[in-house]
């Protein structure tokens, strides 16, 4: 199951056409029967293409990357995170939930329990650059952000998945 967070422009912070996408519990399994959840989570993005993975938080200040998209894992503990910027929804993530979020879209941890972690990665192990909504340029930014590939693989179900099915080209996004 995925749950789709459609998100509109919200300047200085471009968002994406592509929609977050969200999976509930997607690794709750995988999680709570590892003795090491932090580099098995990494293990299993590898598996499907997403690396450079890293065990940490989210930033708590509105940040986006333009170069690539950003796979996050939930691995302990729960955040409320801010996604699309200021004034934008608010999601709550737990152990378990996986999100995609497109290059360009913007987010924030508001409030987290202490033993908070997740796990992040990136399609074809990208490093990512970072935006905080300054940048002078902001249609330069926005248009890399617009240009990044889709994925070739779904970082939870690797060919047959929800990248497949909505970002595809041929969908109406």
């Amino acid at each position: 199951m995925v749950e789709l967070f459609r998100l509109e422009e919200n300047p200085p912070f471009p968002n994406h056409p592509l929609p977050v996408l969200f999976y509930p519990e997607a690794l709750i399994n995988l999680i709570e029967n590892s003795k090491d959840p932090g580099n098995e989570t990494i293990a299993f993005f590898e598996e499907k293409g997403y690396t450079n993975g890293w065990v940490n938080g989210i930033h708590d200040f509105h940040h986006f990357h333009s170069n690539t998209h950003e796979v996050l894992a939930c691995i302990k503990g729960s955040a409320t995170v801010q996604i699309g910027g200021p004034q934008a929804e608010e999601h709550t993530f737990t152990t378990g939930d996986v999100v995609l979020i497109p290059a360009g879209v913007a987010h924030k941890r508001l409030t987290a329990t202490d033993d908070f972690k997740v796990v992040g990665a990136y399609p074809n192990g990208k490093s990512p650059d970072m935006h905080r909504g300054d940048a002078p340029d902001y249609e330069d930014v926005q248009q890399r952000c617009y240009d990044v590939l889709v994925p070739d693989t779904d970082p939870v179900y690797k060919y047959d998945g929800p990248v497949q099915k909505h970002w595809s080209l041929s969908e109406d996004n």
